[in-house]
């Protein structure tokens, strides 16, 4: 039989499993005296009894500031109904999304470059076309466009890069070696500490303003949808010469990924893939048609 800590206490490879990628993230590595706490051999479970180990309440280590043991209670499946927001339940710790009360506000684009950012959004996901085809048909529209869900993500993300740019370049040597063991690779890393979205985009943002008015004089927003197309195809996949980038193509394919995680990642997209990461059972529903 395995030896299990004494008082319910965490053994340095036990904590570093209970935190994963956050434990990264944040500089944790569990070793003594670091950030202010005990070694992670004497931390203690949050759920345990203080008495379980002999310890006065005050003196029981728990987790670091801001990480919380989980708790089942309060666990519910993101895609269990139709509607966008859940019930918040009463006196629970985790911090539900809640419905705006007005107009969403971006963060980092200004409101036209948002509605641009929406509409190439629009044009990747084929909805321009979609709601078109619904319009014709008589039937109405979906309250939430998907198009809007992620352009919403793209806009926090860009916005949130350089926080997450300064963070990565503030790991001690040690623990950005714990980061590349976690991915694999260096690669990944190298990627948070260099990459720049804000750059790309206010160059990209630049130059498709720059071809819709040489090429037809107007704004991209007030081309028709197969000139609109037509410049999108040019900085694409799909143009010649791939093996060269404009900054129309680097601000193509930064839209291109984060709106393929903006929207695998939405519920509209976790139900197209039928996903079932977010689920539990309460209790075991046990085996069906079996006997044991």
């Amino acid at each position: 039989k395995r030896n299990e800590p004494e008082g319910g206490q965490l053994s340095r490879r036990e904590w570093l499993l209970k935190l994963g990628e956050a434990a990264v993230l944040l500089g944790f590595s569990g070793t003594t005296g670091e950030a202010g706490l005990s070694p992670a051999s004497d931390l203690v479970l949050a759920s345990e009894p203080a008495s379980a180990g002999g310890l006065d309440a005050p003196a029981a280590a728990g987790l670091p500031p801001g990480l919380y043991e989980p708790s089942s209670d309060h666990l519910s499946h993101a895609l269990s109904n139709d509607s966008l927001f859940h019930p918040i339940p009463p006196g629970s710790e985790t911090d539900y999304v809640r419905p705006r009360t007005g107009p969403f506000e971006p963060q980092f684009f200004s409101p036209p470059e948002f509605q641009t950012v929406k509409r190439i959004v629009e044009l990747m996901l084929g909805e321009a076309h979609e709601r078109s085809s619904t319009a014709a048909a008589g039937n109405g529209g979906s309250d939430e466009e998907i198009s809007a869900v992620v352009a919403e993500w793209i806009d926090l993300r860009v916005a949130s890069a350089v926080a997450v740019r300064e963070a990565a370049r503030r790991l001690k040597p040690d623990h950005r070696a714990l980061a590349i063991a976690y991915h694999g690779s260096a690669a990944p890393v190298e990627n948070l500490e260099n990459f720049d979205p804000q750059s790309i985009s206010a160059a990209g943002l630049e130059w498709l303003a720059e071809q819709s008015e040489r090429r037809h004089g107007k704004a991209l927003l007030d081309l028709t949808e197969e000139q609109q197309i037509g410049i999108l195809k040019e900085i694409s996949d799909d143009r010649p010469g791939t093996t060269t980038e404009n900054a129309g193509a680097r601000f193509f394919n930064l839209i291109k990924a984060e709106a393929i995680r903006g929207f695998y990642t939405s519920q509209a997209g976790l139900m197209e893939i039928d996903y079932k990461g977010n689920a539990f059972y309460a209790e075991s529903p046990g085996c069906q048609g079996h006997d044991h």
